[in-house]
């Protein structure tokens, strides 16, 4: 359905669709793949969704340091996010803090199956 043929989308479509998205958003996040450590800080998912629906995200509540209890904290707020603009999205908090690939691609999927949607 996303990637417009009989055919599913790549994974590399997907990062490719994510990093032009924050780019076009004016966020400075990226992401290499599925597996980046970047990812553990939630801050391309964040970004991702203050792209998709400006204004949603309180970069007051993000945590700029890297411990554990802060990249949870983290998760929470994006996956909580990632809801309210009507990502269906399934990941855990842990999946992100740990950078569990099959998960952490299944929120960016969900991500820009919510913002295609809403182009319609």
């Amino acid at each position: 359905k996303l990637a417009g043929s009989s055919k599913p989308i790549s994974d590399a479509e997907i990062v490719e669709w994510v990093n032009t998205s924050l780019s076009a958003g004016g966020k400075t996040s990226s992401i290499t793949g599925f597996k980046d450590p970047n990812i553990a800080t939630s801050l391309p998912i964040l970004d991702l969704v203050d792209t998709i629906k400006p204004g949603s995200i309180n970069y007051e509540l993000v945590n700029k340091t890297t411990g554990e209890e802060e990249l949870k904290q983290n998760a929470k707020y994006a996956i909580s996010m990632c809801r309210k603009i009507g990502a269906r999205v399934y990941a855990l908090p842990e999946d992100l803090v740990e950078v569990n690939p099959k998960m952490c691609m299944t929120v960016f999927a969900c991500l820009m199956a919510r913002a295609k949607q809403g182009k319609k």
